[in-house]
């Protein structure tokens, strides 16, 4: 994976450090990062730059690169060598920073980020909020450290860690502290919402088809948040969204923000898309950054603030599927009978009648 992250010290970390200090180096590096992206990334992207693509997403073909995705994972690289610790950046990059490479066994923490979320519609000159996002994990456990969000578009930095969550302004210095995530149990829930990335096409329609059941089982004040990637575990950690719900979903998308959900208490789920069966999901730096094909990405994605959501979800998930695989008999069988439009209440009629005829021959046989 020597290609797929930046291993990062500055030589200086101390040969043995205690676990107090290595997470207390990790949360100063992520507040560090959190302030300086707001001036460095946001800035920028205030003034329209970095819009041109430059490349595609590493292991993502087809998904472009813009020139303001390669800003953060230098500013990270370099918050990392002023503390001195000997971590590994993991990204959507390839960028080459000239640090000093730190060897393999050395490595205290794994640093996820999603540099500039939402690039997409940014280079369209679309309004959606730009985020950036990192967080840090312990390289031998994989638990997680700390995470930070960066709204650059309002400035404001959502902040987790073992002590809490908390938002501060820039601008105005304002910290709100004291977060938590939703305490909401059922999907029929009139303050519920559930967020799942619906922005292209690919995700759009098959969401729509399938969680259809879901979707009426909300309450009619429900809220269906169309927006997703890294950032939006921060919304979850804050209380504001309630389940994140995805289909084939990279991890590149998911590890950069997940900590900050999993510190809030949260939850996140694998789940076998044909049987329902869900398990926790587990970070691996070693797949962050690997093809879909390589376990890079996730089939069927479920972040949770309360576990008996994501029970709820998948159960509308399966009748969805059934919903399906019933109407594609159907469809099947009409077309078999060359019906013509219209005629389509006639297939009930033609099978009872074949059951019945079915049954006679039996009793005669």
């Amino acid at each position: 994976m020597a290609n797929n992250s930046l291993e990062a010290t500055d030589g200086r970390q101390d040969p043995v450090l205690s676990t107090r200090e290595i997470y207390s180096r990790t949360r100063d590096i992520l507040t560090n990062y959190g302030e300086i992206a707001v001036q460095n990334i946001g800035g920028p992207m205030r003034y329209g730059e970095g819009k041109r693509a430059v490349a595609e997403v590493r292991n993502r073909p087809g998904e472009e690169l813009i020139g303001i995705d390669s800003y953060g994972e230098p500013l990270l690289a370099s918050e990392i060598r002023k503390v001195g610790l000997a971590s590994r950046v993991t990204g959507e990059n390839d960028t080459n920073i000239p640090i000093p490479v730190a060897d393999s066994s050395q490595i205290l923490v794994d640093f996820v980020i999603d540099p500039f979320d939402n690039s997409s519609p940014y280079s369209r000159d679309l309004d959606t909020p730009a985020w950036s996002v990192t967080s840090g994990y312990n390289h031998k456990t994989q638990a997680p450290i700390g995470g930070v969000a960066v709204d650059l578009s309002n400035r404001n930095i959502y902040r987790a860690s073992n002590t809490g969550i908390t938002v501060k302004n820039v601008d105005t210095g304002v910290v709100k502290d004291g977060l938590k995530k939703s305490t909401r149990t059922d999907i029929s829930d009139p303050k519920i919402t559930i967020a799942s990335f619906l922005s292209e096409k690919a995700y759009s329609i098959q969401f729509l088809e399938e969680f259809k059941p879901l979707l009426e089982a909300m309450h009619d004040k429900g809220y269906l948040y169309p927006g997703g990637g890294a950032f939006i575990y921060a919304l979850m950690a804050a209380g504001a969204v309630d389940a994140y719900v995805m289909k084939d979903e990279p991890r590149s998308e998911i590890d950069p923000g997940l900590a900050m959900l999993l510190l809030a208490g949260g939850k996140a789920y694998e789940v076998d898309p044909e049987t329902g069966k869900k398990n926790l999901y587990k970070f691996d730096p070693e797949l962050t950054a690997a093809p879909a094909s390589e376990g890079g990405t996730v089939p069927f994605f479920i972040a949770v603030a309360q576990e008996t959501i994501a029970d709820q979800i998948i159960e509308k998930y399966m009748e969805g599927k059934a919903r399906i695989a019933e109407q594609k008999a159907a469809l099947a069988l009409y077309r078999e009978l060359n019906m013509q439009p219209g005629e389509e209440y006639h297939v009930s009629d033609y099978v009872r009648q074949m059951r019945q005829a079915s049954l006679e021959s039996a009793t005669q046989g």
